[in-house]
């Protein structure tokens, strides 16, 4: 069995009640069939106030009046690890935001964007990132597992790694060529010669826009935070609705994200360490390492990349957004915040997660 995991992954640590938005909050925690077997044999001291703040019906943890996770203390510690312990936890609470993606003899390993600690430690990284392989002799065999599939998108994503993180380009060329690679790739695998992937034509290139069409593509891309996916949070609404208002509402878009781009590359930005390029990069290698490999399960190569891309380009969006809303500037900490409020709406959603394949994002 291979193991792979981002160079930061170790860096974490769970920083418990000093989280500034918890996991234990709105969130619904599914349990898992062995821990719920667990709870209900559990026959300790606690055993009153566990049974009752279980939702046993449903399978998940209830939640208090505040809308938090009927175990969270006041003091934003978990009253069920208190009294029982950390082998108490179920799989989700035990294991979040670690996150594991299955292959044959191979588990990918990673941390959750969404997690505010771990957008923090991203978000501080200014090296290309790598990724580290363990192995051990654990032996698998998966039903109709496309093995070829999977070699080649392994191919693919090492080619797409090696070009976003080309820092000797700049980083709107390095996004088309990750584009075409991911067109050039579903079009030889369509035609049944996915070995040819890297015969990028001209007809695989994105189609390059003028400036008022490349406004309209971006608008359209923003909408579909709104119109295409399902909102998970209401407080979320409220952001998108205010970033659409603050960027295409007084018809000074493309001068201000002039003066956006010029502020972020020629000042410093939001920090001297995290250049707008570096930050785009992080989340595109972020989305891709996670993603991409999953089109051995539905063959859709080129939704997966438009999608990592798209998302880099809504969160350059939506900070545009909370810089005009800021007096024109921005903080490392709002990089953060909306990072990790992103990734829970896209990353916690199964219907976002394939919604996102299949939307047209460079399409006019």
């Amino acid at each position: 069995m291979i193991y792979t995991y981002p160079d930061y992954y170790k860096k974490f640590s769970c920083i418990a009640d000093k989280c500034p938005d918890t996991c234990c909050g709105k969130w619904q925690i599914v349990i898992d069939d062995d821990s719920l077997e667990r709870y209900q044999e559990y026959d300790g001291d606690y055993r009153p106030e566990l049974h009752r703040k279980v939702n046993w019906k449903e399978g998940v943890f209830r939640h208090s009046r505040s809308g938090k996770c009927a175990f969270l203390r006041d003091d934003m510690l978990c009253d069920l690890y208190i009294h029982m312990g950390k082998e108490s936890l179920c799989t989700t609470c035990r294991e979040y935001p670690r996150h594991t993606e299955e292959f044959e003899n191979v588990r990918e390993v990673s941390l959750s964007l969404s997690c505010p600690e771990v957008a923090r430690i991203l978000m501080n990284i200014t090296d290309k990132v790598t990724f580290v392989t363990e192995e051990d002799d654990e032996d698998e065999v998966f039903d109709d597992f496309d093995y070829f599939l999977y070699s080649n998108l392994e191919d693919i994503r090492e080619a797409i790694l090696n070009v976003i993180q080309d820092r000797s380009v700049d980083i709107r060329s390095r996004i088309e060529r990750v584009i075409q690679i991911g067109a050039s790739a579903q079009r030889h695998y369509d035609e049944g010669d996915l070995v040819m992937w890297n015969e990028c034509e001209e007809r695989d290139k994105p189609e390059i826009h003028g400036e008022h069409e490349e406004h309209i593509l971006l608008q359209k891309q923003a909408m579909f935070l709104i119109e295409e996916l399902e909102l998970l949070y209401d407080d979320w609404e409220d952001v998108l609705i205010e970033s659409q208002e603050l960027l295409f509402g007084q018809g000074a878009f493309a001068g201000n994200r002039k003066r956006f781009d010029a502020w972020w590359r020629n000042h410093g930005g939001c920090a001297p360490h995290m250049t707008l390029d570096i930050f785009l990069e992080q989340i595109i290698v972020y989305f891709i390492s996670i993603y991409l490999l999953g089109a051995v399960y539905d063959d859709n190569i080129s939704g997966k990349v438009n999608a990592c891309v798209g998302h880099a380009v809504e969160l350059y969006m939506l900070l545009m957004a909370r810089w005009l809303r800021n007096g024109e500037t921005l903080s490392v900490d709002d990089l953060i915040e909306l990072s990790y409020r992103y990734s829970r709406e896209i990353e916690h959603s199964d219907e976002n997660l394939e919604q996102v394949e299949v939307l047209d994002w460079f399409g006019l």
